[in-house]
């Protein structure tokens, strides 16, 4: 027998700013290895161990291949496979009961980016819109960083990532770029290589502040207070782009008088960074027009997160990083092509408008929402590991009157919990579209090999579902390439003539953006130093305190303050599976490590009043005295056990209703 081998091309799914665009080694119908696309010019190559990884997934012990009902207590992962026929029969049947008992708003959809193929990713939102459910306010991710920016910057889109190869200053402010987005980081080496200087701001010395020329430790939370401080000193010295304040931009003055007449020390103070210190980076600032200002995510995810991209932002307005050129620039969200999400999701087919509940508040809404949720459906999310206040969502699912239906690939945590377990495909056994927040191409990838055992995609799940509720409508009757295409019309940066076929072998669009060198905004869309447009944000941006870091009863009880940043082999919960005996460390300052009599390598307890962590300790410098670290969000090791997320709040942040992740106040003691 001859042995068939392949190459097929294929993008990645997970909600990563790299999109990287893959190839795929197919032997004998089974994916053997995975590699990055050398032709396409983001990726050139190039894919993280993650990705790497990614062939085990599908022939995992942990895979779903048929549908399965609960058997035994919620959580204990016990089920028995049923067929599809009966699976449908169940969910219909449970469906329309709890539609006609209770009303449609007793349904929830819990989804989100496990998969950012968009078709896929919105799969389910017709069916929801039109069953009157409740409607997922999607925040739990990028919602504050996004209003942020858009505060400031309206609908314009960040600098091509390209352009920082030009730079003689490159600032990785909040991102850890080495680990959570790679393919920028050769346009940072080929910075340094032609004399570029790294700047790394960040509260610990992660993987990309070790090999930077300069690291700035700055409280947790302290951003926008360190760019307002930056900026304060550029103004007294007169280093500020006149032009474009004048022509580009509305509100300066009035954020220039706040400056003004706050004194520098309370900068100082908010951001952790010493007044000198403050001044002699509004130095490298004003001495290095060419900079390029990479932001996260990650340091949004606190009360104060919109504020500071709002500051960031201001600062980057006032130096002319917007204004174009080369090596000028900052990158948050790329925004390199539009498009109706409409055709996807469908809001039309809702008669009425239903509740709304943030996901971040699951917890809540599970335990305590009147009128109750009596039944949930989760697909492209874990929200069992990724939900703040872990130990109330947990305390939700194991509610006996919720019925949970899970559509997963592996058996997560969540999908523990379900009533109904429903085996979905991998990226690798669908077809989609794919853009990037982080990056400036578009591509469509085809299936690369055909779904294993039962498996059926997010999009064939709710079309057959909403066929089998008997629901005419057109979005109900749509194969998926007429979705595709009729979302793809919308795209404005793709041509006229457009066809889905061109992209099918590994083809890509690249937006008419990537080549813009002016500035975005003018007299009639300026930069926004203030707010005008939105009465529920301050004017401008300035200091305030932390909602838990800053709040004294909480301080004096629990005196640490976590952050929980990515590590290298987790993308947020996805590919726990593969390290079912790991728990994650926790970084410790050697003085706090004495204090507590913790030594390296000993297993903690972290805890508060939402609950309780068990990690392995890492005593190292690498942090602040009196900042913990716990990178990852792992899966817990005992069914007992939760994680991470069960110390952090459900509280929003300041805009955008997103999370605040890296804002938990908590104490830590040796295990027993």
């Amino acid at each position: 027998m001859t042995t068939s081998i392949r190459k097929k091309k294929t993008i990645c799914p997970l909600d990563c700013p790299d999109s990287c665009a893959l190839i795929a080694t197919v032997k004998d119908k089974q994916v053997v290895s995975l590699s990055g696309d050398p032709d396409h010019p983001y990726t050139r190559g190039m894919i993280c161990r993650k990705m790497n990884r990614y062939p085990e997934r599908l022939d995992s012990p942990a895979r779903l291949l048929y549908p399965q009902i609960r058997v035994g207590r919620k959580g204990a992962g016990e089920f028995r496979r049923i067929s599809w026929d009966e699976a449908w029969q169940r969910l219909t049947e449970k469906i329309s009961r709890t539609v006609t008992e209770f009303g449609g708003q007793s349904i929830l959809p819990y989804c989100y980016a496990g998969n950012m193929g968009l078709v896929n990713r919105y799969a389910g939102f017709p069916l929801f819109h039109k069953l009157g459910a409740s409607r997922l306010h999607q925040t739990i991710c990028s919602a504050t960083a996004a209003g942020g920016w858009r505060a400031i910057c309206g609908n314009a889109g960040g600098t091509p990532p390209a352009r920082a190869v030009e730079a003689d200053l490159i600032v990785a402010w909040g991102i850890n770029i080495r680990v959570s987005n790679t393919h920028f980081w050769p346009q940072v080496r080929a910075a340094v290589k032609r004399g570029a200087k790294l700047l790394v701001i960040d509260p610990y010395r992660n993987d990309t502040a070790r090999v930077a020329d300069e690291h700035v430790w700055i409280k947790p939370g302290g951003d926008g207070a360190l760019a307002l401080g930056i900026l304060k000193i550029l103004l007294a010295e007169q280093r500020f782009d006149r032009r474009f304040i004048a022509e580009q931009s509305v509100g300066f003055e009035e954020l220039a008088a706040y400056l003004g007449h706050t004194e520098l020390e309370a900068f100082a103070y908010q951001s952790g960074v010493a007044a000198d210190d403050i001044a002699r980076l509004a130095r490298l600032f004003g001495d290095h027009p060419r900079t390029f200002i990479r932001v996260g995510v990650g340091l949004t995810r606190n009360s104060r997160g919109g504020m500071a991209v709002r500051a960031i932002g201001s600062l980057a307005a006032a130096c002319g990083l917007f204004s174009g050129g080369a090596g000028r620039g900052v990158l948050l969200f790329s925004g390199a092509f539009g498009g109706d999400t409409a055709k996807l999701t469908m809001p039309e087919l809702a008669r009425e408008q239903p509740r709304e509940i943030n996901m971040i508040h699951l917890g809540e809404a599970l335990n305590s929402l009147d009128p109750p949720i009596k039944m949930m459906l989760v697909y492209n999310a874990n929200p069992f590991s990724v939900a703040p206040d872990g130990s109330m969502v947990r305390k939700g699912l194991s509610r006996e009157d919720l019925f949970t239906v899970v559509h997963e690939q592996v058996m997560t945590p969540t999908a523990r919990y379900a009533d109904l377990l429903l085996p979905a495909t991998t990226f690798l056994e669908n077809r989609d579209i794919y853009k990037s927040y982080g990056h400036f191409f578009l591509g469509i990838a085809d299936r690369v090999v055909e779904p294993m055992g039962e498996t059926i995609s997010n999009f064939d799940l709710f079309q057959t579902l909403g066929q089998k509720l008997g629901f005419a409508d057109m979005a109900f009757q749509q194969s998926l390439d007429q979705r595709l295409q009729s979302y793809a019309v919308t795209i404005p940066e793709l041509d006229d003539d457009f066809e889905l076929d061109r992209l099918l072998d590994g083809g890509y669009v690249e937006s008419p953006r990537a080549h813009m060198m002016d500035s975005p905004f003018d007299r009639k869309r300026p930069f926004r130093f203030i707010s005008e447009d939105d009465p529920t944000l301050p004017r401008y941006p300035h200091l305030c305190d932390g909602a838990e870091f800053d709040h004294p009863d909480l301080s004096a009880r629990f005196p640490f303050k976590l952050i929980t940043p990515p590590d290298d082999k987790l993308l947020n919960s996805t590919f726990g599976e593969m390290y079912p005996d790991e728990s994650g460390r926790v970084l410790i300052h050697p003085e706090d490590g004495a204090r507590r009599g913790i030594g390296d390598g000993d297993f903690v307890y972290l805890h508060n009043f939402r609950g309780r962590l068990k990690r392995r300790a890492r005593i190292s410098d690498d942090t602040q005295p009196g900042l913990l670290v716990a990178e990852g969000i792992y899966w817990p090791l005992a069914d007992e056990d939760g994680g991470v997320n069960d110390l952090t709040s459900q509280q929003c942040s300041d805009i955008g209703g997103g999370a605040i992740f890296h804002e938990a106040r908590v104490e830590i003691v040796p295990a027993d």
